[in-house]
């Protein structure tokens, strides 16, 4: 596995994923896991965001995407890392948005915050997907906004309740970092993992 890729993978594991030997947790899908992983822990950390900026970095080319975003709140963070990471390696810049879950009750009542514009060829990013809901909605409102949106990565896939073939059906490339499963079948190892809160002196214990 590429050394970056672990890393990440780490960090992961470390920071978001939990287990129960019985399905315990319930997920944004009304679903009840044995598994469950919250990268908004992950992306807490700066280590994690660059990793993650050069993890999907690596797979755009920013010459044919205009902007990247994705569902409140868990999306912007990643696409925020990634627009910063795409201009500091090659000067272009690929603007970064975020999807409202709901409009605003002020001002202009747009469910897109950023600067997009019809036209614009979007990546839309998320963390983890189950059955691909909040993907899919990001997908659509940003179609309906006019944008073009042909392409999807998230962090996460959790292999279940049929995501991925969703995404898919809906005219989308569906890509992910990892997989539920690469992250279970992760040995264990606090120690080799350095991210610690400012507060403490050793790994995070979750």
């Amino acid at each position: 596995m590429d050394e970056k890729r672990r890393r990440f993978l780490e960090i992961l594991k470390a920071t978001s994923f939990r287990s129960s030997s019985e399905p315990v947790f319930r997920l944004a899908s009304g679903r009840v896991s044995k598994y469950y992983v919250d990268c908004k822990q992950a992306l807490s950390f700066p280590e994690a965001r660059l990793l993650i900026a050069d993890l999907i970095g690596e797979r755009l080319n920013p010459e044919s995407i205009d902007a990247i975003g994705g569902l409140e709140i868990g999306a912007y963070p990643i696409a925020t890392c990634v627009s910063d990471a795409i201009y500091r390696a090659s000067g272009a810049t690929v603007r970064a948005f975020v999807v409202r879950k709901e409009p605003k009750s002020h001002g202009i009542r747009d469910l897109i915050a950023g600067d997009v514009r019809q036209g614009d060829r979007a990546v839309i990013v998320d963390d983890v997907v189950t059955e691909g809901g909040s993907t899919l909605k990001a997908i659509e409102t940003s179609r309906k906004a006019g944008l073009i949106v042909e392409r999807a990565i998230v962090l996460v896939d959790r292999e279940e309740a049929g995501g991925r073939a969703n995404v898919e059906a809906a005219g989308v490339k569906f890509e992910a970092l990892c997989t539920l499963h690469e992250l279970a079948e992760l040995p264990d190892e606090p120690n080799q993992v350095a991210v610690r809160h400012a507060d403490q002196s050793g790994p995070v214990q979750r």
